[in-house]
């Protein structure tokens, strides 16, 4: 026990003094100690999914050993020690953070039907023996909730799909990752009082994660990138005058969308406009100030001040957005090359074994 307790004091002398004289820290090899020690085999699903996908997914965890531990700055040590992970058996502890042990059952259920949940509405889109299986991360913790004092280190939480659980990276979040883990939120109340919210949040999330955890971006055909490559991170209204011929005289209320798509860009809600996304935007005037018999209502505008994403990176995830969210009928609505983009990344998902299909089927009409 001796050894124990000064092998932890040793990690955490070593943890925050390179913390602050290092510039990039990689996950030391206790990492993958800990979760092949600490798994509980014993459970059918946790057994399964660690060996189908070498990931092993932990309920009962220490906050700094499994996750905080690694960081690239003291700054980000100092920004992740404001994030709080409580373990699911926080619900079941008195105030001092003792566990009850008469509510060792009611803990039980609650660990088995998170475990269950996270096997139906994430797991169950990435199919073992598959090429995907191979690039899942080792490491899963489920907590009870998720909580930063202040902003997460390097922005590491999503907030774009459309049903986020905030607009911010602060305060509540459904998941948080940094290089070595990812931990999702499973309190019970929430995640069954909003399954479909917290499926389709977690798995663009979960996707997303692996994308840029092995640059699957880079597998997808040029054409989904020629198109975009000059308007990266450019505010609209410059290039859309000067392409348009539209002179400083006339006033410009709002993109149009043909325009727009004709770049290649989808109109993913979050993704333009900060965290308020699109909004409909009334027309009251025309372009030379005159004001119009009736008001146009223009649907998740694109205005003039906009930018365009700054990246390959945020332009894929605007369309895996528009992946889980859209029917069948908006799929047909947008001009063919925005079909074929959307086709060109259902042909990868399918590829690398990721079921999104399953979670859309909607989907399906692209294939026709």
């Amino acid at each position: 026990m001796k050894n124990k307790i000064f092998a932890y004091g040793v990690l955490l002398a070593l943890v925050f003094t390179a913390c602050s004289t290092e510039d990039d820290l990689e996950p030391s090899d206790l990492d993958n100690d800990r979760v092949s020690t600490q798994l509980d085999m014993s459970n059918p699903l946790v057994k399964r999914w660690f060996t189908d996908y070498n990931t092993g997914v932990l309920y009962e965890y220490d906050r700094l050993l499994d996750f905080v531990y690694v960081a690239s700055s003291a700054q980000e040590a100092a920004s992740w020690e404001g994030v709080e992970l409580p373990e699911l058996s926080t619900l079941y502890s008195d105030e001092n953070g003792v566990f009850i042990p008469s509510e060792e059952e009611a803990y039980k259920a609650h660990v088995q039907a998170s475990l269950e949940f996270l096997d139906a509405n994430l797991f169950a889109y990435f199919k073992p023996n598959s090429k995907v299986a191979t690039l899942m991360p080792h490491k899963v913790l489920i907590s009870e909730s998720i909580f930063s004092n202040g902003n997460i280190p390097g922005g590491k939480v999503l907030t774009e799909s459309e049903e986020r659980f905030s607009s911010s990276n602060q305060y509540g979040q459904r998941a948080v990752f940094n290089r070595h883990s990812i931990v999702f939120a499973l309190n019970q109340d929430e995640f069954q009082n909003d399954p479909e919210g917290y499926t389709k949040d977690n798995f663009y999330i979960f996707l997303t994660r692996l994308m840029n955890m092995h640059n699957l971006y880079a597998q997808l055909p040029e054409s989904f990138f020629t198109s975009k490559e000059n308007y990266y991170g450019k505010e609209m209204e410059a290039i859309y005058r000067e392409e348009l011929g539209i002179g400083e005289e006339k006033t410009v209320y709002v993109i149009d969308k043909n325009w727009f798509y004709s770049k290649g860009f989808i109109d993913a809600i979050y993704f333009y406009n900060g965290s308020s996304g699109l909004r409909s935007y009334t027309q009251s005037f025309d372009e030379d100030g005159n004001r119009l018999p009736t008001r146009i209502t223009h649907l998740k505008a694109i205005r003039p001040n906009y930018d365009f994403v700054d990246s390959r990176e945020i332009d894929v995830r605007s369309y895996i957005n528009e992946m889980i969210y859209r029917d069948a009928d908006e799929f047909l609505e947008f001009p063919q090359n925005i079909q074929d983009n959307l086709k060109a990344l259902l042909d990868l998902f399918t590829d690398l074994g990721i079921d999104i299909l399953a979670l859309n089927p909607d989907l399906e009409v692209l294939n026709q």
